[in-house]
């Protein structure tokens, strides 16, 4: 006995996962083109408020933007498997969003204001993944945390110099998440 939503849940996770695989069940084609993004894109529905900074490479992947909505919202994945606790990735992950704004402001930014409206995914290949539980919620790993914030520091500054656009409309949220 299985339930038809989740595993239609799971599929879709997997196709963003894997950009360009197709997976078929009952004859239908579960397809991602363009990876996290595509996740982003389907949880936000419209609500970014600017084109949504991303980064993809051999071990990590990641997107995000911000809303108008309080809070922050993260999807994160370590080799395929939905992490809803986060762990050493995502606190990595949001410390180089941070340190990433704050390098290409000159300023230094509540990490609060930064992160306060952003919706991001993430994802990490890992070769011994370290979970703090069974269910494999939370990755425990600490040696990875120091090339997470790098990789995603230079992505989000090198992104924010390329796009003034972005920037200017990342910076005007943040500064109204400061006032």
């Amino acid at each position: 006995d299985w339930r038809e939503e989740y595993i239609e849940h799971r599929l879709r996770y997997y196709a963003y996962l894997n950009s360009g695989l197709k997976l078929y069940v009952d004859g239908e084609c579960y397809f991602s083109e363009n990876g996290l993004l595509d996740l982003l894109a389907d949880e936000l529905n419209g609500r970014q408020l600017y084109d949504a900074i991303n980064h993809a490479d051999k071990a990590l992947e990641f997107a995000f933007t911000h809303t108008d909505d309080y809070g922050d919202t993260y999807y994160s994945f370590v080799n395929g498997t939905y992490t809803s606790e986060g762990g050493t990735h995502l606190s990595a992950f949001r410390e180089g969003i941070l340190k990433g704004v704050n390098e290409f402001s000159g300023k230094k930014f509540n990490g609060r204001d930064v992160r306060d409206g952003i919706v991001g995914t993430l994802a990490v290949k890992v070769q011994e993944p370290i979970f703090e539980s069974q269910t494999k919620n939370k990755l425990g790993n600490t040696e990875i945390r120091s090339w997470i914030v790098n990789a995603v520091r230079d992505a989000v500054a090198d992104h924010l110099y390329k796009f003034p656009e972005t920037a200017e409309l990342l910076l005007d949220k943040v500064q109204r998440n400061e006032r």
